[in-house]
């Protein structure tokens, strides 16, 4: 009952400031979203509350009723065509589908993301909206992270592992939960008072979540974009993030029992056993498929129907990876939009860094800072992660290519004076900020 209370109250809240800045519904709606309590809390609300609906009409409604009191959009002049495009070749792939009613389900889940996307472009304006949003990804993931920890170390229950989380299985929670690593180890970095500590303590549970989960694919995220995090700090503070490694190498080998221990080791046995062969059978088939049917493709989530008739190991195989069920289920160009849409977030993460890196002194231009680095290593964990997972509906991804759009004008702001480093090397100055460089 208290849950169903405070988010009551919460949505009231938020709904009232909306009316001052309808970026509030938009955080509303993204923080619903991201921590999902119809899941969550699934014993205490009541039923069949559409609650992010709810949160979604309010932003959509605000915004459109506030329109001309708005700032003018700040995204990049490409991202909203590309969204449009995109959204074109997700509708051809419903009104050629097989099965329209199974397109039907994916497509109003397309269409729930991409409008909230297009809502958000034009009310996401300022620096600080970029860093609520960032701040509200992480309390709800750490939130998700503690809530599983609870359950399976109070109650002997691996939820994770059994139920996922959100209505993804346990590889699409381990993957979710994976991206909010990034958070708290940039948000520590961000904060120099006393409880930056507790950003970096949240990482904690966010890792043993993903474990529990026994999620090769996760675990394989997690390790491989945290060593890329620490490579990429160990050059700029090279103390505290040695201190930080050997800490991080504790906890994980504390936490991590024999089972987990032998589940991992499982991967480099994993392109040998029958799981790593039924996936490449599905990937041989997803990719048969985007051939067959290049334009539209088969239709929103039609490729399972027939993944068994292209190779896969049974009737109704997903994909297993985001990249090639796109190709499948809504052509060639819908997938190359995507990925497209995923490298430009990159790019634009990747500028904002480099145009606020000098000006790490001010309050705002440090966090604006570390909040795209944070966003860019938690895109990488989903680009990474999703290689083995059919998860194109998941709604943080689309989010970070907003948030990514709209970081580098923003970073632009009027009083910030260019440093003399800055007006160099502007074509170097993106790769030398991922691998660590003297630029930034």
């Amino acid at each position: 009952m208290k849950q169903t209370i405070l988010l009551i109250a919460m949505m009231l809240y938020f709904s009232c400031r909306a009316f001052v800045d309808p970026f509030w519904a938009i955080l509303m709606y993204y923080g619903l979203a991201v921590l999902r309590p119809q899941y969550i809390w699934q014993w205490s609300l009541p039923k069949g509350i559409r609650w992010s609906l709810y949160a979604a009409l309010v932003a959509i409604g605000i915004t459109i009723l506030k329109h001309k009191l708005l700032k003018p959009k700040r995204v990049e002049p490409i991202f909203l065509p590309l969204i449009f495009l995109f959204a074109f070749f997700l509708a051809g792939s419903y009104y050629g589908a097989m099965d329209k009613d199974i397109a039907g389900k994916a497509g109003w889940e397309y269409a729930k993301i991409l409008i909230m996307i297009v809502i958000s472009s034009y009310v996401i304006t300022e620096r600080k909206h970029v860093r609520y949003l960032a701040w509200m990804i992480f309390i709800c993931l750490a939130y998700v992270s503690f809530e599983m920890n609870d359950l399976y170390l109070f109650h002997g229950n691996l939820f994770i592992y059994h139920h996922g989380f959100g209505g993804f299985d346990n590889n699409g929670a381990a993957l979710m939960l994976a991206m909010g690593i990034p958070f708290g180890f940039f948000f520590f970095f961000a904060e120099r008072r006393w409880w930056r500590w507790f950003y970096l303590a949240s990482t904690i549970p966010m890792i043993h979540a993903v474990m529990c989960s026994f999620s090769r694919g996760g675990m394989l995220s997690a390790l491989i974009i945290g060593a890329c995090m620490f490579i990429q700090m160990l050059k700029r503070k090279p103390l505290i993030t040695s201190l930080i490694g050997l800490g991080f190498l504790f906890v994980v080998s504390t936490l991590a029992g024999q089972a987990i221990r032998a589940r991992f080791d499982t991967i480099s046995e994993k392109f040998h056993d029958a799981s790593a062969e039924s996936r490449f059978m599905s990937w041989r088939a997803g990719y048969r498929i985007a051939m067959d049917y290049p334009v539209f493709g088969v239709g929103l989530r039609n490729s399972n129907l027939i993944t068994q008739e292209y190779g896969a190991d049974k009737k109704g195989r997903t994909i297993h990876n985001v990249y090639l069920q796109i190709a499948a289920d809504s052509g060639l160009p819908a997938a190359v939009i995507f990925i497209m849409l995923i490298g430009l977030a990159f790019a634009w993460f990747i500028w904002s860094a480099h145009l606020t890196y000098h000006h790490t002194d001010d309050y705002e231009m440090r966090w604006h800072h570390y909040i795209s680095l944070a966003c860019l290593w938690s895109l990488a964990t989903f680009s990474f992660g999703s290689l083995f997972l059919s998860c194109e509906a998941f709604e943080l991804c689309y989010l970070f290519m907003l948030m990514g759009a709209v970081a580098p004008s923003l970073a632009r702001a009027s009083e910030m004076k260019k440093a003399p480093e800055l007006q160099k090397n502007s074509i170097s100055a993106p790769l030398a900020i991922l691998s660590g460089g003297d630029i930034l």
